[in-house]
């Protein structure tokens, strides 16, 4: 349990009401302090017809409920429904993104073989015969590209951006009290981009407990010279609980 813990979250305003539930299920005092937002990007109608041709790619691939959702909006900007070929594969990394993805009438074919984009670029690599090598990348503009540069090894790539990351210089000036004053227990960083935004605001995460929701998350905050303190085995807001739950029960 997680009783009189004090834990930030730092998802965008729209996706951080999961993870709050969670906390405050388990008896934690849960807060979010938004550090990005997220906007679709939109591409031209004519270039995105074409990108949803019949038999123009074997595979889509979405990384994050946020590329489910700025992929569709886009199909149906164009088309009016959320109709794609029929022969197309839909892949996806972690729990949360199928179940985006089940929002539009389409179960994945592929989910969340490992526990991030390195594993599941390595399992398609590896099954290429059977997923086809025409593929699709709907990301986001600041997701790295090694999704990207391990799936060309063995396949024909196309990576469109759907949506773009925006830091926010503007935060809640009471929650921010809490880490400035080294009141918080953790806090919790869901994205690479998040914590990046999270530095520039803060100057620091100094004396903090962070917790990471994978392993992309967790790289990048050790690269800036921070520990992680708890890293979600599997991307879903469920396993980091579990985790949290763990890390907080040994001390």
């Amino acid at each position: 349990m997680l009783k009189g813990k004090v834990i930030i979250t730092t998802q965008p305003a729209d996706q951080a009401e999961e993870m709050l539930m969670l906390l405050s299920e388990k008896g934690a005092t849960a807060y979010n302090l938004p550090m990005i937002e997220t906007k679709t990007i939109k591409i031209p109608g004519e270039e995105f017809r074409q990108l949803i041709q019949p038999g123009k790619y074997d595979l889509l691939v979405f990384t994050s409920r946020k590329g489910v959702r700025g992929f569709f909006e886009n199909l149906s900007s164009l088309q009016g429904n959320h109709n794609l070929p029929p022969d197309l594969k839909i892949a996806v990394v972690g729990h949360a993104t199928g179940t985006e993805l089940e929002k539009y009438g389409y179960e994945p074919a592929i989910m969340n073989p490992g526990t991030d984009g390195k594993d599941l670029a390595e399992y398609i690599s590896e099954n290429i015969s059977g997923t086809g090598n025409k593929i699709l990348l709907a990301l986001g503009n600041k997701a790295p590209d090694f999704l990207e540069a391990t799936l060309s090894e063995a396949a024909n790539v196309k990576r469109i951006n759907v949506y773009k990351t925006i830091p926010l210089s503007v935060v809640d000036e009471e929650i921010a009290k809490l880490v400035k004053n080294k009141k918080a227990d953790m806090c919790i960083f869901t994205s690479p981009s998040g914590f990046y935004a999270f530095l520039d605001v803060f100057h620091n995460a100094n004396s903090l407990l962070l917790a990471a929701i994978g392993n992309t998350t967790a790289h990048a905050i050790r690269e800036c010279g921070y520990e992680v303190a708890v890293t979600a085995p599997y991307p879903s807001g469920q396993s980091l609980l579990k985790a949290i739950e763990d890390y907080f029960s040994k001390k």
